[in-house]
């Protein structure tokens, strides 16, 4: 297929913008990763293509569809880099060192929005990976890459759950959502599943989906907290956001 492929683009004057049509527009490329017992039986390792297999976002992508949801995005392009550097408690964030004598850092550097840009503009630094790009097998130049990993493991579920960026673009996601579907719940819970996933909610996770914001809710409603604009209801709301973010659905491409 390689051949035939190499051999088609070099016949039809090196095209590259018909060689990217013909292969996404082919059959093969176009198959959903929806397996049945048929294709199990003639292909069960998928080693003749009869189904597309899973495939989870890249690093980038996944920090990308996650600022592009919570409508953050700054999609400026060309200039500077954004660049990295070490937070107070070692793990690599964006941002501008400014450190004291004693090389700790001190008082913050405004990013002025580039902390918005996509990731194909953040700084690569052998030594200082992006944190939240690490986790997701970004891949590793040392001394270079010609394979990029794809993993699975515990710590991506972790920082999905604990990750400072993570919950602060799940309270983005809400505000963004309160803006735009008012104040109905159920609206709300709505226009999250549609900016999350594209599509809209069967019934019955519809009516699962406010049950939990209910819960959420009533369960903020019994914390005490220092501040009172973080109403539990709101709280609630970040907390649904978050868990679309988290789900493999979000995650990975069919």
């Amino acid at each position: 297929m390689l051949d035939w492929l190499a051999v088609d683009f070099m016949e039809h004057g090196w095209r590259l913008k018909r060689l990217h049509k013909q292969i996404m527009t082919s059959t093969v490329y176009r198959q959903s990763s929806r397996r049945t017992r048929e294709l199990d039986r003639l292909d069960p390792d998928n080693l003749l293509l009869a189904r597309m297999s899973i495939r989870r976002l890249e690093s980038e992508a996944l920090r990308d569809a996650i600022l592009a949801i919570s409508g953050s995005m700054n999609s400026g392009m060309y200039g500077e880099p954004v660049s990295v550097m070490e937070d107070s408690v070692g793990q690599i964030v964006l941002g501008k060192e400014n450190l004291d004598g004693e090389r700790k850092p001190t008082k913050t550097i405004d990013l002025e929005g580039e902390q918005f840009r996509r990731s194909l503009y953040v700084q690569v630094r052998r030594t200082r990976p992006l944190g939240v790009l690490e986790t997701f097998d970004v891949p590793v130049m040392t001394p270079n890459c010609s394979k990029r990993a794809s993993s699975n493991v515990a710590p991506q579920s972790l920082m999905l759950m604990n990750s400072d960026f993570v919950v602060q673009y799940s309270e983005r996601l809400a505000e963004r959502i309160a803006a735009e579907a008012g104040p109905d719940r159920r609206s709300q819970v709505l226009r999250a599943w549609q900016l999350a996933y594209g599509v809209k909610p069967a019934a019955e996770v519809m009516d699962e989906l406010m049950v939990f914001v209910e819960r959420q809710t009533a369960a903020f409603g019994r914390v005490k907290r220092k501040d009172d604009s973080a109403t539990p209801g709101k709280l609630a709301m970040a907390s649904l956001c978050q868990a679309l973010i988290s789900a493999n659905r979000f995650l990975y491409i069919d």
